[in-house]
């Protein structure tokens, strides 16, 4: 007795999406079988996400990570995200894939738009110490009276101050498990 691939219409709301969304496991599976052109087992999409939350291998996992993680897929995740229809999902064979029509959920898990606006900040700052310097050069009272190696220190530091502070967002961001639609 063979269920079919059951398509859903797949219109969500906002909010519906989002709590779709709010498991990590979901966003893990749309992430994974965005990269692949098959449909693919369910055996093998738990190994891989069950890696991925590990921070191991495939071939290091324990059958117990493996087995937590197909139960969880087999039992919640999988139905959910097929009566979203955001994929299609036969439990009889155990295939699974992304639905060609899903609604598109990038723009609800992306978080791209930070990560995009840094090149604002380093641009802000080198505005302002483009500023300084004008102000330096072309004599204001406050900015003349100081020394240039100051205004130069205070230039490279802004920036230094400004990698750091973008590389600790970076560094957060990779440790929290919130999916984007890069890898996880």
């Amino acid at each position: 007795m063979s269920e079919p691939m059951v398509e859903e219409e797949p219109e969500l709301s906002r909010d519906r999406m989002f709590d779709i969304l709010s498991s990590s496991r979901r966003r893990y599976t749309l992430y994974y079988l965005r990269q692949q052109q098959e449909p693919v087992q369910l055996t093998d999409l738990a190994e891989e996400l069950a890696a991925w939350e590990n921070d191991t291998t495939v071939e290091e996992l324990s059958s117990q990570a493996r087995k937590r993680v197909y139960v969880s897929l087999y039992q919640t995740h999988a139905p959910k995200l097929q009566e979203a229809g955001l994929i299609t999902y036969n439990a009889d064979t155990g295939e699974i894939a992304l639905r060609e029509d899903a609604p598109e959920v990038e723009p609800f898990i992306s978080n791209s738009d930070g990560e995009s606006n840094w090149y604002r900040y380093y641009g802000a700052v080198a505005l302002l110490n483009a500023l300084l310097l004008l102000g330096t050069v072309i004599g204001i009272p406050l900015l003349s009276s100081v020394s240039p190696i100051v205004i130069g220190l205070v230039v490279i530091s802004s920036f230094l101050i400004l990698s750091v502070v973008h590389a600790v967002a970076i560094r957060r961001n990779d440790n929290d498990k919130s999916f984007d639609i890069g890898e996880p």
